[in-house]
């Protein structure tokens, strides 16, 4: 490049004084120093925009920090930028905002973004199933991808936790953990978190290979029934434990609700209680009826724990629900596997029993109900959207009689 011709020296500037109002004094090629009232001096290039064809000044450093050499190798960088048509100031501010989503990027960790995915999901599931999905976060993925940014997450890492999943003789784990990255997934790229929901890329069948659907356990013959009832009734554990154990087998909820049942849901004068929405898997409030028998044991529990929140309360505290394993331990003592018995099979036992006796007559110990109200007992929603909007009255009478018929049954298997 040619000699530029200069203007400004060090002892010409150092000669420059303030003035009543800010001015500058030109060097070459647009490069200026501006010297201000108080005596500041610093340095602005002043050049047509080649994208706007608008003047514009851009500031290159204070002086004496940058010096008149140094102030003219930034001018001369930029004069570079517009004869090639960039705007120097526009590439400055890509840059910086390159870098913001640089930063932002590697701030926006898997796990990070998942708490959020958790916290915008929390009211769309019930209390229960949420957890449940924390949980396996935890379990499953953080100790693989939790501290990487999910934008530099590959297809390997996913299919490095789907493989240690397998490995472990945990397919249906896998499965559930997969649809789960997925979710999270989804959401980050709604969001431009990351450019691609990369769980598409991945075929789980090859990975994990073919699922086989494991039903919770139950049993259905009324010897079995009769054995399962009346080691409840001998167990010699923990008060409340039995309680709410002798309780489950009438009511056939999950056993979240039973742990996290609340005294303020029990309606006993109209033998009623009423679950909250947030309780629930289909995320409505659950209204279930109440036989006698289940009135009479509430009553009998109510002089243990009746002064607080929770029916159940933890054996640490009556601040405190009944833990997770508490009832399952239970049933272990007694001496049931998990292949014979869960808290969950109380359901199964319901259902079964309910639609074997399905227009039974009465005089063989059967019921007239149908299908619908024993489908409503057990909280599922109807699948016919139509159908479902004309049975917003949850069959309430139907399930009362139903739910007694039931509760009348089992206690003649169980004394009979």
């Amino acid at each position: 490049m040619a000699n530029v011709p200069r203007t400004l020296n060090a002892t010409l500037i150092k000669s420059l004084k303030p003035k009543d109002k800010s001015y500058t004094v030109s060097d070459t090629q647009g490069l200026q120093l501006l010297i201000k009232i108080n005596g500041a001096k610093s340095w602005e290039f002043r050049y047509t925009s080649p994208t706007t064809l608008k003047r514009r000044k851009a500031g290159l450093g204070s002086y004496p920090i940058t010096s008149l050499a140094t102030a003219r190798n930034k001018r001369n960088e930029y004069l570079k930028l517009v004869d090639i048509g960039i705007d120097p100031l526009e590439q400055k501010k890509n840059k910086k905002e390159d870098l913001k989503q640089t930063i932002q990027q590697k701030e926006n960790t898997f796990k990070k973004v998942s708490l959020n995915w958790l916290e915008s999901y929390q009211d769309e599931v019930s209390e229960n199933y949420h957890t449940k999905l924390t949980r396996a976060l935890e379990l499953y993925t953080y100790p693989f991808i939790g501290d990487k940014p999910i934008a530099d997450i590959t297809r390997l890492d996913l299919i490095a936790i789907l493989q240690d999943l397998k490995d472990k003789d945990l397919k249906e784990t896998g499965k559930r953990t997969f649809m789960l990255l997925n979710k999270v997934f989804m959401y980050a790229t709604m969001l431009e978190i990351t450019p691609h929901n990369i769980t598409a890329d991945i075929d789980k069948k090859v990975i994990l290979g073919k699922i086989v659907k494991k039903h919770y356990p139950t049993i259905t013959k009324a010897k079995d029934i009769k054995g399962l009832l009346l080691a409840i009734d001998e167990y010699s554990g923990d008060y409340t434990t039995k309680k709410a154990l002798q309780m489950l087998p009438y009511v056939f909820v999950r056993s979240f609700n039973i742990r996290l049942c609340e005294w303020c849901e029990i309606d006993f004068k109209n033998k009623l209680w009423i679950i909250p929405a947030n309780k629930m898997k289909i995320k409505k409030e659950f209204v279930l009826p109440l036989p006698h028998q289940v009135i009479t044991i509430l009553e009998d529990i109510k002089e243990f724990s009746g002064s607080g929140k929770y029916v159940f309360p933890s054996f640490r505290g009556n601040d405190k629900p009944m833990s997770d394993n508490t009832m399952i331990s239970a049933l272990r003592r007694m001496g049931y596997t998990k292949e014979e018995i869960v808290p969950h099979s109380f359901r199964s036992i319901f259902s079964t029993i309910a639609y074997e006796n399905m227009n039974v007559s009465s005089d063989d110990g059967g019921h007239k109900l149908q299908g619908e109200v024993i489908e409503s007992l057990l909280a599922h929603e109807e699948q016919n959207k139509v159908k479902g909007a004309y049975n917003r009255a949850e069959y309430l009478n139907a399930k009362k009689e139903l739910i007694q018929w039931y509760a009348d049954y089992i206690d003649e298997v169980k004394n009979g």
